[in-house]
């Protein structure tokens, strides 16, 4: 069976945790590929002994799984990959495409291009670029892109320890990965002309580039841990959906007409038809929770019930009517846990200024007359309690105000929350006249203390 026409990779280094540009980027090159019915591969680029840690690679691929990105084959290591790397080097000296220098000072370029040094512990290898003409390439987002060769460094392929560098070793794995596409970061373009006249010297098929710009914050700078979270997984932290992430991840950048929503299944195969944009695109996080508030608005009850995955929401009838109570509140799962937190506990505090602000000397009357009310109530129905809450305002002949905010207040700590007469249908007769008894007690108190 015949290696897929197409196939990408995205190839992190794991010296620090999967940033959203990465994350990006690497959905891009999977969608580019999954359009074309290809293969992307992932590639975990730790020669960088010192900074690569074990913990970052794992946080990589837990983002990929959260995000529900899966990729083709098994995970490179370029860590495994240092014979590989030491026999085309040697190729590549055989071959007159690369020479033995003393020092790893770049000032030394050039010099020792025909001097024939030995490989020893104070030498390094370096590629030997074209001297003539010059090196170019069509990038699928930027067009062509052209650079005169006398512009090039002859770069270091071999440190003096013996390693192999970054633009080497990409040039061998992708050759072996047979990979045919290659989507990364606009930071990377002067890294391909160097990487192109590898491919050259090896004579190897070179893939077709394209580099996709950096993601600006709404204040046009470098996107950085002010305008938003920066890891993946931070933003799991941040009740955000996975689905929601990656659509928002996919309109930063690529475009197909106004549409806004995309399944995986529709993204799959419409991928190559939109447009990669060759401006930088602007996060925002208030756009990343409107997609947020999208697919929560879409989920069915099960499957958000399994997604909150909480003791509180665990199917029951009560946690249910709690859900559904505070759902069109909800932008991101944390909502749910924040907005629902008086339905499963008494408050144990009030905020002292609302209580100042809400709670008058004619606050106890009212809420006494509407205490005795409730609990003459037989029939303990939402319309009921609404009748109730109705009938007392208009006795009183008073805003609704006057009587719905103390009384949220009082079985809520908050004056923010569903209708009134819900809260109280779903908490119960009990639990509601026993939280309106002890906020009668506290504004009683402070009553007496004024």
């Amino acid at each position: 069976m015949s290696n897929p026409i197409v196939r990408t990779r995205f190839a992190p280094s794991p010296t620090g945790y999967l940033h959203i540009g990465g994350a990006r980027t690497a959905l891009f090159a999977w969608l580019y590929a999954k359009s074309y019915e290809g293969a992307c591969l992932l590639r975990i680029e730790d020669t960088d002994k010192e900074r690569s840690k074990e913990e970052y690679t794992k946080e990589i691929v837990q983002s990929f799984e959260w995000l529900g990105i899966s990729f083709d084959e098994d995970v490179v290591y370029q860590s495994n990959n240092s014979l590989r790397y030491k026999e085309v080097i040697d190729f590549l000296l055989e071959e007159g495409s690369a020479y033995v220098c003393s020092g790893e000072d770049s000032q030394r370029d050039k010099v020792y291009r025909d001097q024939n040094l030995s490989r020893d512990e104070k030498t390094v290898v370096r590629f030997k670029m074209p001297e003539k003409g010059s090196t170019k390439f069509d990038d699928l987002v930027k067009g062509q892109i052209e650079v005169s060769n006398d512009q090039l460094d002859d770069f270091i392929i071999e440190r003096s320890d013996g390693s192999a560098t970054y633009n080497f070793c990409v040039v061998v794995d992708d050759i072996d990965s047979e990979i045919s596409h290659i989507i990364r970061g606009d930071d990377h373009v002067n890294n391909t002309f160097k990487q192109i006249n590898v491919f050259k010297a090896l004579n190897a098929n070179i893939p077709k580039y394209g580099h996709v710009p950096m993601i600006l914050g709404e204040d046009g700078k470098r996107l950085s841990k002010r305008h938003g979270a920066l890891g993946v997984k931070e933003y799991e932290t941040l009740g955000i959906l996975p689905e929601a992430l990656k659509n928002y991840l996919v309109r930063l950048g690529w475009s197909l007409g106004d549409e806004e929503i995309f399944s995986d299944t529709s993204i799959k195969k419409d991928f190559k038809s939109g447009v990669l944009n060759s401006s930088p695109a602007t996060f925002s996080m208030d756009k990343l929770l409107w997609f947020n508030k999208h697919y929560l608005d879409q989920m069915s009850e099960d499957k958000l019930i399994e997604t909150l995955n909480h003791e509180n929401f665990n199917g029951s009838k009560y946690s249910k009517a709690v859900m559904h109570a505070v759902r069109d509140r909800c932008t991101t799962l944390n909502d749910f846990y924040a907005l629902s937190d008086y339905f499963f506990e008494d408050p144990k505090v009030y905020d002292e200024k609302l209580i100042l602000k809400h709670c008058k000397k004619e606050t106890f009357s009212h809420l006494f007359l509407l205490r005795s009310k409730l609990n003459e109530l037989e029939n303990w129905e939402q319309s009921s309690i609404k009748d109730v809450i109705d009938k007392v305002v208009s006795e009183l002949d008073v805003g609704f105000g006057k009587i719905g905010l103390p009384l949220r207040l009082a079985l809520t700590s908050n004056v923010n929350s569903p209708s009134i007469d819900l809260v109280c249908n779903i908490l119960g007769k009990e639990i509601s006249l026993n939280r309106l008894d002890n906020f009668l007690s506290k504004i009683k108190d402070q009553e007496n203390d004024q």
